[in-house]
């Protein structure tokens, strides 16, 4: 079986591009919007490449299931978001996700997200597994029974 593990500190993330192969390939069309939290606020505009080379952390993409059909938005954290966000969680249990297995090796490099190094780990078929991190380094361990009885 396949799992993808981040291997450099930083932590697991994926790319824009990787995102958007994976929710392709599981059949969710989502329109892309890159998030600027500003206080109690975030910005929302238009997805475009450019935009991610910004310096500041604190930018990101968003996920919408439902088109905007605006250029730009603000909403404030109190607010019911009324264009119902998308989140994919690869979880530690939840790394050997088909869809992620391929993108990750479709793309490489380019899979992983800002301060990632993804990489393809096998282990044996079945196996139960947990995922040890360590300042974002992550490491699996198998072969056991996890879980207490």
């Amino acid at each position: 079986m396949k799992i993808v593990l981040n291997k450099c500190y930083g932590g697991f993330s994926l790319s824009h591009e990787a995102m958007m192969r994976i929710f392709e390939k599981k059949g969710i069309k989502v329109f892309p919007y890159i998030s600027d939290w500003k206080g109690a606020t975030t910005c929302y505009s238009k997805f475009s490449p450019d935009k991610l080379k910004h310096p500041m952390l604190l930018i990101s993409v968003t996920y919408f299931q439902k088109d905007p059909e605006l250029d730009s938005f603000s909403q404030d954290w109190t607010e019911d978001t009324k264009y119902d966000p998308i989140y994919l969680d690869f979880n530690y249990n939840a790394r050997n996700d088909k869809e992620l297995v391929e993108v990750v090796e479709e793309l490489g490099k380019a899979a992983s997200g800002r301060f990632a190094k993804l990489k393809i780990v096998e282990i044996p078929d079945g196996a139960s597994y947990e995922i040890e991190d360590y300042d974002g380094i992550e490491t699996a361990h198998y072969g056991f029974q996890i879980g207490t009885a």
